[in-house]
């Protein structure tokens, strides 16, 4: 959490029977990891702060028959814990699911639209109006030709957006790249985040604290930083 207080990530089984625990620093001590309230009767992954802290994003297919119809839900902070969750963006379509929500300042959810079909990513931004959202549209990134993008991490001015990227005959796999936003709105070259992110394996998830000071990576079953 942007105070530092509060921790909330995935865990348990594998996909998608997987569950969003939680954390909490009281008097200076962590407690032990629980399972989210709101995650007890439902299956869910990929939480995400928003940078004020005053909402809570995440990734489930709760309330669905189909437990891989994922969309992206958001909770809101009240008093010391947190209201109801509510769905946000739900494409209309069976076959593709809403992974990852990235937040940016002015409220703009950036996240992966997930073709189930294909098994291929891209990146959707909606933005935020009004209390309202707008019907998500993909984030041009010029990137060429990859065969999926996934995991976006968009900078709360949306100065730059961090994205994991494979190419159809990339034995590396997901690997991190940077792309940095122009003045004029457009997306520039996107950025080989190099070796010390990227390895043999996929490189995904990559997130950074809410101080802008820590990157946090998804490898291997575990979390580096």
């Amino acid at each position: 959490s942007p105070l530092g207080d509060e921790v909330f990530f995935s865990g348990g089984k594998e996909w998608p029977e997987t569950k969003i625990m939680h954390v909490k620093k009281i008097n200076n001590q962590w407690g032990k990891p629980q399972v989210a309230d709101f995650c007890i009767d439902c299956f869910a992954t990929e939480p995400a702060f928003s940078p004020d802290g005053k909402y809570l994003f995440f990734s489930s297919s709760k309330g669905e028959a189909d437990i891989k119809q994922y969309s992206i839900w958001r909770m809101e902070r009240i008093g010391y814990g947190w209201g109801n969750p509510r769905k946000v963006i739900d494409i209309d379509d069976p076959n593709v699911w809403e992974f990852h929500p990235s937040v940016a300042k002015n409220g703009s959810i950036y996240f992966c639209r997930w073709d189930a079909k294909t098994q291929k990513g891209d990146i959707f931004r909606s933005i935020y109006s009004n209390g309202v959202y707008a019907i998500p549209e993909k984030v041009d990134l010029p990137l060429g030709s990859p065969d999926s993008n996934s995991d976006p991490f968009i900078d709360p001015e949306e100065k730059y957006i961090i994205t994991s990227s494979k190419w159809q005959n990339d034995k590396g796999g997901y690997e991190v790249y940077i792309s940095h936003r122009q003045k004029n709105g457009s997306w520039m070259q996107p950025i080989n985040a190099g070796e010390k992110i990227n390895t043999a394996g996929d490189d995904d998830s990559l997130d950074i604290s809410p101080d802008g000071r820590i990157a946090f990576v998804y490898k291997q079953g575990d979390v580096y930083w």
